[in-house]
């Protein structure tokens, strides 16, 4: 992996990170390519577009860092305002090369002819334990990220502190290399994922006592 730190009076406010894509931990080929892993500016809300204009001029570096080793940059865009938004990417000069329900993979080419990437099969199908009267709580997560470790945090407290508890059966897997991508790979084809007995979940809509709320719903409807 390589990056970029970007300092405001001395103290690191943003990063973007990059890797050849054939060892990079996310379910994409793209042969000869590159995949932007993460980017972020620290220290500005969702309403505070300030970021974006720090991230487009690290994403730009990145660019021109890798234009010259690799045939393109590959990444993933999301149908949100704040994080990888896809009209962001697009400005960049990304176009998308296939959607599925709020994740795109983008793709930069640096060459003519360069072989566009593709997104890997799905190869693990989630647990769905609601026939015998359970709750499968199935995710991934990846020591990559604060807010991954963040959430897989806070859903093993809630798990096993919940009054349903005997109910729930969670299981965790770590996204960590790449060969951890391919086996775990699962549509919307994220790098980290919640499902609900097969069902899949977006953990930032599971707020605080959302996430045990969440979870006390879903056994219920199991009756």
């Amino acid at each position: 992996m390589r990056g970029i730190v970007a300092y405001a009076e001395g103290v690191p406010r943003g990063f973007a990170e990059y890797m050849p894509a054939e060892v990079a931990p996310v379910p994409i080929e793209a042969p000869e390519g590159a995949i932007l892993m993460c980017y972020h500016w620290a220290g500005t809300t969702d309403e505070d577009p300030e970021h974006l204009g720090h991230e487009r001029e690290l994403i730009e570096r990145v660019i021109d860092e890798t234009r010259g080793r690799f045939t393109g940059l590959a990444t993933q865009g999301w149908d949100t305002p704040t994080h990888f938004p896809i009209p962001f990417l697009e400005e960049l000069g990304f176009h998308e090369i296939v959607r599925h329900e709020r994740i795109a993979l983008m793709w930069l080419p640096y060459r003519k002819g360069a072989v566009a990437p593709t997104l890997a099969p799905a190869a693990h199908a989630p647990e769905d334990l609601s026939s015998g009267g359970l709750l499968a709580i199935e995710a991934a997560f990846s020591a990559r990220c604060p807010y991954s470790l963040d959430f897989e945090a806070r859903l093993k407290a809630a798990v096993s502190e919940h009054p349903l508890a005997e109910r729930i059966r969670p299981t965790i897997h770590r996204i960590d290399t790449r060969e951890d991508a391919f086996t775990y790979a699962v549509p919307p084809w994220d790098w980290s994922w919640v499902r609900f007995n097969g069902e899949p979940v977006d953990p930032f809509e599971l707020l605080g006592d959302g996430l045990a709320e969440g979870i006390a719903d879903r056994v219920r409807a199991i009756g």
